[in-house]
């Protein structure tokens, strides 16, 4: 889902000439108008970044890794996760504890990323863990699939914001628009929902079995673009 807002940036009109230190035209010699366009569109994540660890000293009676990691890829599969492209094992340790009289055991710990695209399934990995006694889990990032084809969108589109408002311009003191002169991206951030949205989903634990998880979503990812543009005037 995708929520477009336009902010209305007013501008400066004028047509003056410009004269360079040597005395030549610079840039253009004709009247102009010049007015910036921006635009914010808002989209809801659908690449959820998770980081899963599994520790042998995470339960009682020391499961081990192999087994948790068996485990836990069996419940992934039960929730339709696609593994090969979604799922990845980020590192593995492995140290020993001496202990004074007594044998020596090695610890391992091992990390993984798991991607989920939406609210729903999140919740749904959660509760699965959960139910394993898995629960070191942690939201880390948060993004969009196709946000390099929205910035483009809504650069284009604070373009075409920024013609409108110098069309109108013109047509105020009875002139009309000639073609553009000059563009510029003036403009252009990403703001990314914070992690902190993982409280509400830890908190969010199976407290019924007719738990909505539905209701779990994330804050948009905002892309914001401003364009700068002078266009003659006629």
């Amino acid at each position: 889902m995708k929520i477009t807002r336009i902010l209305l940036l007013a501008t400066l009109l004028t047509s003056t000439v410009t004269f360079s230190q040597n005395g030549e035209k610079n840039f253009i010699d004709q009247p102009y108008i010049e007015v910036t366009g921006e635009i914010e569109t808002e989209v809801i994540p659908d690449e959820i970044y998770l980081n899963i660890t599994i520790n042998e000293n995470d339960k009682k009676g020391k499961v081990s890794v192999e087994e948790q990691e068996n485990q836990m890829i069996s419940v992934l599969k039960s929730l339709k996760i696609n593994l090969d492209k979604d799922f990845s094992i980020l590192d593995f340790d492995g140290f020993f504890q001496r202990k004074f009289l007594a044998t020596n055991e090695m610890t391992k710990t091992k990390r993984y990323e798991l991607i989920v695209h939406d609210g729903k399934t999140l919740a749904m990995v959660f509760e699965a863990l959960d139910r394993i006694d898995i629960s070191n889990i942690s939201i880390v990032k948060t993004d969009h699939s196709d946000i390099e084809n929205i910035k483009r969108e809504t650069k284009l589109k604070a373009l075409k914001v920024a013609k409108e408002k110098a069309g109108d311009y013109a047509k105020a003191i009875d002139q009309t628009l000639g073609k553009a002169l000059f563009i510029q991206e003036f403009n252009n951030n990403i703001y990314m929902p914070s992690v902190a949205n993982a409280i509400m989903l830890k908190g969010a634990n199976r407290e019924s079995a007719d738990m909505e998880f539905e209701n779990l979503n994330f804050k948009p990812i905002t892309i914001k673009a401003t364009v700068l543009t002078r266009f003659a005037l006629n």
